[in-house]
């Protein structure tokens, strides 16, 4: 490929038109238009005095404090906008003083013969600054001095704006300097007739049975050791050390109370401590309260409402949990009502499911040894983290009674076990006016108890009948196994209704109601046989009148198939999904699971009562 000559000029006429720019611009030194500042640029301290009153504000580590005429946390966009104006004040701006001399003026011409503010800065250095600000009383236009009086300097709107901001300007409406992330212990103290109510409330961690890696808690410390609602409290507390001050203003201590203050509210963090004062309701306006921080001067009126959870916190922020746990850490179970008791024991883990057991423990209700239905004890335990103080009142108050105040003997009792650790519930009937179906209930040590509706529990509080627990899964066949023979007759006087086999080519083959078609149904749904209640009563189901013989098969070994064989006993349906049965080698009856009880119960020649 060729070049063109006419390209080829092109392009050396731009590398000669390069080269001459570069070395135009790299001889070329730019000047950077700088400004000669006043001030420092970092500032720690700002006195301003006017008229003999002087505002101090002081930098703090993350914050700016007011520390004359009043003592309090500076509002932190105020402050800036002061330090702005401050910061960016050009000493090379204005005129010299002795060119106003020169031309017949004075100082007094800019209002700093007798200037209206004096301004003094002190740098993070520790170096000092001070100027005069004057006023030019024609054009209300400002004017600042330069520290040696050598120079006048002219000041904008925006720096006037700022010099004349009253110090209540500055102040922030925040109460607490502690932040409500910070904050590590809470206390109040409530003036009453009878003497001082002290409450207390720490955050801290602490081993409970039942709890694995329990983190960091609200507790109370005071007038009793219990948890705190974790929701409540925390709201409550992040609530107070956000509490904002309606307004600043002034009183005799007659008419704020504070001299002997009604209640007292403490927050303790990061290393610091600050104490609320709360005085009487405002005259004329009872919905806000005088207030004060201990060891400062400042007044100021706070909502009364903003302060209810604190007048009694020990009833509205305590616990409405009278059960806290982790189910799946629970390894056993005693329930105890009527004065008989069953326990139930954990065998192991594995699974989807822990299997359970139902021992036969001396005095209790198991005379056999049953496997316990997981899924109904997890479901239980889980039923009884859920249990809450109901709410009562205006402001929604969990329902707790005093420990003191409990009957001498609960209607039941449920204890649980982790391990070596113990969790004891009682169960007690509830003070009027509770709702139906509710109980008292109450952890064993807990100074507080919760009425509670229950029906979460579905009564299994009271369930001391081993049936209430055994396992549902009653038969599940093998992996290669299968139902080969089946047989159904009617009990009294032995008539046969149907029988069936399975053939060697897998076909069936029967006669009466267990016709081919019916018999393959049933034995695929007799594979697993689950039932849907063990029941504990009599439920009307009369005397047995059928017997359902089954022949299982084992998967052919190195010795051949073996058989083994059921026997079902069969009620009269009690209605198109329900039958009692029993297994001849069981013993306990039981509803059948609704899926099977619809395929059997057309087979016994009826569909239900």
């Amino acid at each position: 490929m060729r070049i063109a000559r006419t390209t080829l000029v092109l392009l050396l006429a731009n590398l000669v038109a390069f080269g001459l720019v570069w070395r135009a611009t790299s001889a070329h030194r730019q000047t950077v238009a700088s400004q000669d500042l006043l001030f420092p640029a970092a500032l720690a301290k700002i006195e301003l005095t006017e008229s003999g009153q002087k505002l101090v504000l002081e930098k703090r580590p993350g914050s700016w404090r007011i520390t004359a005429p009043i003592e309090w946390s500076a509002n932190l966009w105020a402050v800036q906008r002061l330090l702005d104006e401050i910061r960016f004040i050009d000493g090379d701006k204005g005129f010299a003083t002795a060119e106003t001399k020169a031309a017949g003026g004075s100082l007094a011409t800019y209002g700093l013969a007798t200037p209206r503010w004096t301004l003094r800065t002190t740098s993070d250095a520790g170096a000092t600054l001070e100027v005069k600000i004057g006023e030019n009383k024609d054009t209300r236009r400002l004017f600042l001095l330069t520290a040696d009086g050598s120079r006048i300097i002219p000041l904008g709107d925006a720096m006037a704006a700022a010099l004349e901001a009253k110090p209540e300007s500055y102040r922030v409406d925040k109460i607490f300097e502690i932040a409500d992330f910070e904050v590590r212990t809470v206390s109040a103290r409530l003036r009453q007739k009878d003497g001082d109510s002290v409450t207390s409330l720490s955050y801290e961690e602490r081993t409970r049975p039942g709890r694995k890696n329990q983190g960091p808690e609200w507790r109370f410390e005071a007038p009793f050791d219990a948890l705190a609602d974790p929701d409540r409290a925390t709201k409550a507390i992040a609530d107070l050390s956000n509490l904002r001050a309606v307004k600043f203003a002034e009183a005799d201590e007659g008419e704020t109370g504070l001299a002997t203050p009604e209640l007292r509210v403490g927050l303790e963090g990061n290393s610091r401590r600050q104490v609320l004062l709360i005085g009487k309701p405002k005259v004329g306006a009872p919905a806000q309260r005088w207030a004060k921080l201990e060891d400062n001067a400042s007044l100021f009126l706070v909502e009364a409402k903003a302060l209810a959870e604190w007048e009694n916190p020990k009833a509205t922020l305590a616990s409405a949990r009278p059960a806290d746990f982790d189910p799946e850490l629970a390894s056993g179970l005693t329930i105890t009502s009527a004065g008989r008791f069953i326990t139930l024991h954990r065998l192991d883990a594995s699974g989807a499911e822990p299997r359970w057991e139902i021992p036969v423990a001396p005095g209790s209700t198991a005379t056999k040894r049953r496997e316990a239905d997981g899924k109904l004890i997890r479901e239980f335990l889980t039923a009884l983290t859920r249990l809450r103080a109901t709410l009562t009142g205006p402001t929604a108050t969990p329902a707790l009674v005093p420990a003191g105040q409990l009957p001498a003997e609960p209607l039941h009792k449920v204890e649980v076990e982790f391990g070596g650790d113990r969790l004891a519930l009682s169960f007690y009937a509830a003070p009027a006016p509770a709702a139906p179906g509710s109980l008292l209930v109450h952890q064993k040590g807990a100074p507080l108890a919760a009425v509670c509706d229950i029906s979460l529990l579905r009564n299994a509080q009271a369930a001391v009948d081993p049936k209430a627990w055994r396992n549902r899964e009653l038969a599940e066949l093998a992996a290669g196994a299968k139902v080969t023979g089946l047989r159904l007759t009617e009990k009294a006087d032995g008539k046969v209704i149907g029988e069936a086999r399975l053939g060697p080519d897998g076909n069936w083959a029967g006669t009466g109601r267990l016709d081919p078609a019916n018999s393959r149904r049933l034995a695929t749904a007799l594979m697993q046989v689950r039932a849907t209640e063990f029941p504990t009563r009599d439920i009307g189901a009369g005397d047995f009148r059928y017997e359902l013989r089954i022949t299982d098969q084992v998967a052919a070994g190195a010795t051949g198939a073996s058989e083994s064989f059921r026997t079902y006993l069969c009620t009269a349906p009690l209605n198109r999904t329900a039958v009692l049965v029993r297994d001849e080698g069981d013993g306990d009856d039981f509803l059948l699971e609704a899926s099977l009880a619809e395929i059997l119960i057309p087979l016994l020649g009826t569909d239900g009562r």
